[in-house]
C-alpha cells in the first residue's frame, strides 16, 4: 500500500506537469499575450541576486502566499513542505519549532538542543529554538536554502537555513491593516505603517496579534484548554542621507501566553497498529495535572552599511533575551489502578507531569565583513563572534502544578570565526564560487540541584574546524542555467543535562555533492528547477529521547548517509491562472553496526523489528536497547509535495480570485528505532481561499485550513504509554485586508 500510495503521488505530479505544459503550448498557439513571471531576488549569498545566480538549491516563498499559509491561527510550522525538503515540527506545540531539511533535523524536545538547520531572521541567525517560534507578519519574504551553509554562516549549517526577511522601512507614507477571525475563537489582527520622518530618517512600526479560545476538553479537571493570546512587535529606524551610509535600527518584542503548549493524548495508539485508535477523539483529553506555557522575547539590532570607492562595510550587531517556561501533563492521561495496559486516556499506577524553560537567557552577535568586485571576480570576507548564555529549569510536578523535583542546568556558548568567499567570471557563461570558514566553539555546562549553587555535574567542550564549498555556474543560453556544488558544513560539540542527567556529543560534519538545472520557459511564463544530491555525515549527532525516563541522551553515529532530487515548478498557465508546486524525495540511513538505543518503555512495549542489543532492569520494567543500524532518520519522510494554484476572475470593481493548496507528507519513524505504533502517518492537507480584490488596496477572504479535516498523528512520547499529538483540524475563517 506504502508503494502504491508513492506510485500515485509521482503520477499526479506528473499529470499536473504535462497539463500545465500542454496549456502553455495551447497559450502560444492561440497567441494570448502573457505577463510573465516576475523576477525574485534573493540573498542567500549576503548579496543581492536572482534565484538562477546562486549556484546552491535556493526556494523563495513570497509574501503574499505567507499569508495565506499562516492566516488560520498557525504559526512558522505552517511553512512545512511548501518547498522542497523542508519539515517543521514541534512537540512544545506553538514553542520551539524543530526544523529539518532533505531528513536532516534534531528530534530533542529540550529548550537547549541545538539543531543543525539555521534560522535567520534580517541577517541574525537565532540560536535557541525558543527562538526560532517567532511570529511571521510582515513579511517581504522566506528562503530556504538547502544543503550545507559552512562557509557565509556557520556553524549549526549542515541541513541549511530557513531565512526570514522582513520589510524593511523606505522612504514613502503607507501601510496595511489586516484582520481575521475564524471557529475555535481564533481571531488575528496585524498592521504596519511606514513613514518618512524627514530626508534621511525613514521609519516602519509593525504589530501582530493573535488569539484562540479554549476548544478541547478535558473531563478529569473539568475544565478546556488549547486556547492562547500572542502580541508582537517590530519598531525600525532607517537612516539613508545619499553619502554611502545606511544604517537600520530595530527593536521587536513577542508576548506569548497559553493553556496548553502541546496536547498529549494518552495511548491514543493501539498496541500492534498504526495510526490513531478507534474512538480517539482530537477535542477530548484526559490529563489529571495542569498545563500551560508563557514566553516573552525582546531583542534590537543595528546594520551599517558603508560603501567606500570600491568597498562596502558591513556590520550586523544584535542582542535578544528570552524566558520562557512550559509544562504539562507529559504522560497525557489520567492515572489508572485497574492494571489493564494500553486504555486509552489512562496511564496505568502513577502520573508524570514536568516542565522545562528558560528563567535567565540571553544571546549576542556581531558580524563584520566588506565586500567589493574589481573586473570578474566579487568577494567578500568577514568576522563573526556568537556568545549564548542561559539558564535552563528541569521541574517535575504533582496533580496540582507544584514542584517535586527541580534541576536547573547553566551553558554558556561562544564562538568565533573568519570567513570569505569569492566568485569569478571566467566568460559571461561560467562562474566559479569557493568558500572558507575557520570556527571555534567552546561550551561550558553544569548541572545544578534547583534555586541553589550546589553543581553536581560540569562538561567543558571545545573544538575548532574548517569548512568550505566550490561550486560552478554555467549559463546554456538564456533560459537554462546548471550547476554543481561540493562542500561542507560543521554542527559544534553539543552538550546537554536535562533533569540531572548530563549527556555530549562530539563535532559532526557533513559533506555534500550535488548538480541542478534551472530554467526560465515559455518567454519567462514558466520556472522550473531541479536538483539531485547526496551527502554523508561524520560522527552525526543524534537524539535519544524517551525510552526509559522523561530525558534525552546525545549519541554519535559513525556515519550517515542521504541522498535525494528536488523540484519545483512555477507557471503561468493563462492571463489568469497559475500554477506553483514542488515535490522532493529524500533517503536517510543511519550507518553505524554498533549504535544502539532504548526502544519504547516497557509499559506497553511496542512493536519493533530492530535486532535487540540487551536486556536490564528499569524502574518501570525491563529497559530494552536494540541496533539501529540501516534505519532511516527520524521525522524524515521520504516524499514531500506542494501544490498550489490561482485563478483570477475578472469583475467589474476588481478581482475574484480562487486560490486552493495541497500539502503531502509520506510516512516516516518518530524515533530512531522503528515501530509499529510510532509513526508520524501520511496525509495530505488542503485549504482554500476566495477572495475578491479591489484597486484600492481592500481585500475581503474566506479561508479554509485543513479542509478535508485530516487528523492524523504528528508526534508522541514513549517512556510511559503509547501518547501521541496530533495535527490541527479544520479551520474556516474570514479575513480582510485594507492598504492604504
Amino acid at each position: 500500500m506504502k508503494l502504491f500510495g508513492k506510485n500515485i503521488l509521482v503520477l499526479s505530479i506528473q499529470a499536473a506537469l504535462l497539463t500545465s505544459l500542454s496549456s502553455f503550448a495551447y497559450a502560444e498557439d492561440a497567441g494570448e499575450e502573457a505577463k510573465g513571471l516576475e523576477t525574485i531576488t534573493v540573498t542567500a549569498q549576503k548579496r543581492i541576486q536572482t534565484v538562477k545566480e546562486v549556484p546552491a538549491t535556493v526556494t523563495a516563498i513570497s509574501s503574499d502566499n505567507i499569508k495565506d499559509y499562516l492566516g488560520a491561527g498557525e504559526n512558522i510550522r505552517a511553512l512545512a513542505g511548501r518547498v522542497p525538503s523542508l519539515q517543521i515540527e514541534s512537540s512544545n506545540g506553538r514553542q520551539s519549532p524543530r526544523f529539518y531539511i532533505r531528513g536532516l533535523g534534531n528530534t530533542d524536545f529540550d529548550v537547549n538542543a541545538n539543531q543543525p538547520v539555521s534560522l535567520v531572521l534580517d541577517e541574525v541567525a537565532l540560536e535557541n529554538s525558543v527562538l526560532k517560534g517567532i511570529p511571521l507578519f510582515d513579511i517581504e519574504r522566506v528562503e530556504v536554502l538547502n544543503g550545507p551553509q559552512g562557509t557565509l554562516f556557520g556553524r549549526n549549517t549542515p541541513a541549511g537555513i530557513v531565512k526570514v526577511e522582513t520589510v524593511a522601512p523606505d522612504f514613502n507614507n503607507d501601510g496595511y491593516t489586516r484582520f481575521g477571525f475564524g471557529n475555535r475563537g481564533t481571531m488575528f489582527a496585524e498592521g504596519a505603517i511606514n513613514a518618512e520622518l524627514s530626508d534621511t530618517v525613514a521609519a516602519r512600526i509593525s504589530v501582530k496579534h493573535q488569539e484562540r479560545d479554549a476548544w478541547v476538553t478535558n473531563p478529569v479537571r473539568n475544565e478546556e484548554v488549547g486556547g492562547y493570546e500572542e502580541l508582537a512587535y517590530r519598531l525600525q529606524f532607517l537612516f539613508d542621507n545619499g553619502s554611502g551610509t545606511k544604517a537600520l535600527f530595530k527593536i521587536h518584542g513577542f508576548d506569548q501566553d497559553g493553556d496548553m503548549a502541546q496536547i498529549f493524548y494518552g495511548n491514543a495508539l493501539k498496541l500492534g497498529s498504526e495510526g490513531l485508535r478507534e474512538g480517539f477523539d482530537e477535542a477530548v483529553m484526559y490529563h489529571d495535572s495542569p498545563g500551560g506555557f508563557n514566553m516573552e522575547h525582546n531583542g534590537a539590532s543595528l546594520k551599517i552599511d558603508h560603501e567606500f570607492d570600491e568597498v562596502t562595510l558591513t556590520s550586523v550587531t544584535a542582542y535578544d533575551a528570552v524566558k520562557s517556561w512550559s509544562y504539562a501533563d507529559i504522560d497525557g492521561a489520567n492515572t489508572d489502578f485497574s492494571g489493564v495496559p494500553n486504555q486509552l486516556g489512562k496511564q496505568l499506577w502513577f502520573n508524570v507531569a514536568s516542565g522545562d524553560g528558560l528563567s535567565d537567557h540571553y544571546q549576542f552577535t556581531q558580524e563584520l565583513r566588506i565586500s567589493g568586485e574589481l573586473n570578474n571576480l566579487y568577494y567578500q570576507t568577514g568576522l563573526y563572534f556568537f556568545k549564548e548564555d542561559y539558564t535552563v529549569d528541569n521541574k517535575d510536578l504533582d496533580t496540582n502544578g507544584e514542584t517535586t523535583n527541580f534541576y536547573q542546568i547553566d551553558q554558556v556558548t561562544t564562538s568565533s570565526a573568519i570567513f570569505g568567499q569569492i566568485e569569478y567570471k571566467t566568460s559571461k557563461q561560467f562562474a566559479i564560487t569557493a568558500g572558507l570558514r575557520y570556527t571555534q566553539d567552546d561550551k561550558e555546562l553544569d548541572i545544578r540541584n534547583g534555586g541553589s549553587s550546589t553543581i553536581l555535574f560540569e562538561i567543558d567542550k571545545d573544538d575548532s574546524y574548517v569548512n568550505w564549498d566550490l561550486s560552478a555556474r554555467y549559463i546554456f543560453n538564456d533560459d537554462w542555467t546548471g550547476f554543481a556544488r561540493v562542500g561542507n558544513a560543521s554542527r559544534g560539540p553539543v552538550t546537554i543535562g536535562r533533569f540531572g542527567f548530563p549527556s555530549e556529543a562530539d563535532t559532526e560534519t557533513l559533506t555534500s555533492y550535488e548538480i541542478g538545472l534551472k530554467s526560465d520557459l515559455f518567454d519567462g511564463n514558466a520556472r522550473w528547477n531541479v536538483t539531485a544530491y547526496t551527502y554523508d555525515i561524520e560522527d552525526h549527532q543524534l537524539t535519544a529521547t524517551g525510552g526509559e525516563a522523561n530525558t534525552n541522551s546525545l549519541i554519535n553515529a559513525d556515519n550517515t548517509f542521504g541522498a535525494g532530487v528536488e523540484t519545483s515548478l512555477e507557471a503561468i498557465i493563462t492571463d489568469n491562472f497559475r500554477v506553483n508546486m514542488n515535490l522532493s524525495y529524500n533517503k536517510t540511513e543511519i550507518q553505524d553496526k554498533t549504535l544502539k538505543t532504548e526502544r519504547c518503555s516497557s509499559t506497553p512495549i511496542c512493536t519493533t523489528s530492530d535486532p535487540i542489543a540487551n536486556t536490564v532492569p528499569g524502574p518501570f520494567g525491563d529497559v530494552t536497547t536494540v541496533y539501529i543500524n540501516g534505519n532511516p532518520l527520524p521525522r524524515a519522510p521520504e516524499w514531500l509535495a506542494n501544490i498550489n494554484l490561482n485563478y483570477e476572475i475578472p469583475v467589474e470593481t476588481g478581482l475574484i480570485v480562487l486560490q486552493t493548496d495541497w500539502n503531502y507528507r509520506s510516512d516516516s519513524n518518530i524515533f530512531l528505532y522503528e515501530s509499529t505504533e510510532f509513526v508520524a502517518e501520511a496525509r495530505w492537507i488542503g485549504g482554500i481561499r476566495i477572495a475578491y480584490q479591489n484597486d484600492s488596496g481592500f481585500e475581503l477572504a474566506v479561508v479554509g485550513r485543513n479542509v478535508t479535516d485530516k487528523v492524523v498523528v504528528d508526534g508522541a512520547v514513549d517512556f510511559l504509554n503509547l501518547s501521541a499529538f496530533v495535527n490541527e483540524p479544520s479551520y474556516w475563517g474570514v479575513e480582510a485586508l485594507f492598504e492604504f
